[in-house]
């Protein structure tokens, strides 16, 4: 009877670094859908201030200040979300390409952008609490 052992390690390895490289890129792409849904929130909410404004002239300047800060808010948020994922890819490919990759538990960029955005919403909330 033969003894098989399996496939040759570099070929394990291999196919273990190309998995690793599929689910980075995944992660890519779950951070521009995120980025994209910030971006076009962020827009739309701005654009919904100007609206109001453009109807009914009893909003004030400070009503269409909030939208734009808070559209701005969500859109560099968006930005910098798409960033932090490329240069985080390019990161983890770098790191795969070696041979002797490590799994590192390494500050997330999603926790950070997690952090970013309850902060804006805090401020969001707060002005419409407290009708700032």
């Amino acid at each position: 009877m033969d003894d098989e052992q399996g496939p040759p390690t570099s070929l394990v390895n291999e196919l273990a670094r190309e998995r690793n490289r599929e689910a980075a890129d995944r992660t890519l792409l779950a951070w521009i859908r995120t980025s994209l849904a910030m971006i076009s929130l962020g827009f739309a909410i701005e654009r919904l201030g100007q609206a109001a404004v453009a109807i009914d002239q009893r909003f004030d300047g400070a009503a269409q200040t909030k939208t734009r800060f808070f559209g701005a808010a969500l859109i560099g948020l968006g930005v910098a979300a798409t960033l932090a994922g490329m240069w985080e890819h390019r990161r983890l490919l770098a790191a795969i390409a070696t041979n002797d990759y490590r799994y590192a538990d390494r500050p997330a960029i999603a926790r950070f952008m997690g952090g970013a955005l309850v902060a804006v919403g805090l401020v969001a909330l707060a002005l419409v609490v407290w009708g700032l």
